[in-house]
């Protein structure tokens, strides 16, 4: 038998690509679709073998709607959504740090005031 091992690139939202790799399985062939950006896998939809066990004729946009809009929505939301909560986390980290180095310069109590809108004195 002879190995049939066939991948492309195909979008998947406006701004999300899709890499699909077929690969030959046991009794059937396999489309693993991963999300080409964070190597995260979408969905892994078999694929029956041609009549004669040859390789299957498919094409991107069948495996796609194998898939599912649906399916392919939610996962390009979850995926947005992780990254612009690691985005988050790197920008308040970031501020978070300035904050203190700008505390330690310029000595804890120096420009302060209390709630009165009054200056501490040091």
């Amino acid at each position: 038998m002879t190995i049939y091992r066939l991948s492309f690139r195909e979008s998947y939202t406006s701004n999300r690509d899709c890499m699909i790799v077929i690969q030959p399985q046991r009794a059937a062939y396999q489309a693993l679709c991963i999300d080409a950006a964070t190597r995260l896998t979408i969905a892994c939809p078999p694929i029956p073998r041609g009549s004669d066990g040859s390789p299957p004729a498919i094409s991107a946009t069948d495996i796609m709607g194998m898939i599912g809009e649906y399916r392919l929505a939610s996962t390009a939301v979850d995926i947005e959504a992780l990254e612009l909560a690691q985005r988050s986390r790197r920008i308040s980290d970031r501020l978070r740090l300035h904050g203190r180095l700008r505390w330690r310069r310029s000595g804890p109590l120096q420009g302060r005031t209390d709630r009165g809108g009054r200056r501490i004195k040091v």
